[in-house]
């Protein structure tokens, strides 16, 4: 692992904390589950480079079954604004990823996959702009979960296959349920 990585080692629940309201601290997840603080990478990456840039970053980058995951937690609102800044986040990691490990963007559209875990309950899916709400949304996710595939929302799919190998988005008991809890048990 490189040492810039080995330099900002935390677990997925500090990494995941939500303190913008110091009265209600929230976390995404409880995973004692250490992982690379990317923030922090940016901002010792962008402070080597000495530039007056400082590119959106993904919060958390982990390691596993010889393949790298980006994650970014989001515990508000999704909207449109928001999308478009974690898609910033997502093309600016994969740079800063590739320009740190010396590895090329083909290199992690076979071997970086990403998750955006997203606060379920805060998101009342406005259908003007998503052309869906919860109901429609519980009916796509039993109807992915019969057909055994994967249900990706607010467009990040297409993010599949050009950048990432996979990209998933999880509520925050999806994400217990379908990453930490696997990682935890390896």
């Amino acid at each position: 692992m490189n040492n810039l990585f080995k330099k900002h080692l935390r677990t997925l629940k500090l990494i995941s904390v939500d303190n913008h309201n110091p009265s209600d601290v929230e976390y995404m997840t409880e995973s004692e589950y250490v992982a690379i603080d990317f923030d922090a990478v940016k901002d010792d990456y962008v402070m080597r480079l000495d530039t007056y840039v400082n590119p959106k970053s993904i919060d958390a980058l982990v390691f596993h079954e010889n393949h790298a995951t980006m994650i970014e937690f989001k515990n508000g609102i999704v909207d449109k604004a928001l999308i478009n800044s974690i898609i910033d986040k997502m093309l600016n990691s994969v740079i800063m990823y590739s320009d740190i490990t010396g590895e090329t963007i083909a290199h992690s559209r076979e071997n970086v996959d990403f998750i955006l875990v997203y606060n379920y309950e805060k998101n009342p899916f406005n259908i003007k702009e998503y052309r869906q709400n919860r109901y429609r949304d519980a009916f796509v996710r039993k109807l992915s979960d019969k057909a055994k595939e994967r249900y990706t929302q607010f467009g990040l799919a297409r993010y599949e296959g050009y950048i990432f190998r996979h990209v998933y988005t999880y509520s925050k008991r999806d994400f217990k349920n379908e990453f930490t809890d696997k990682l935890e048990d390896q």
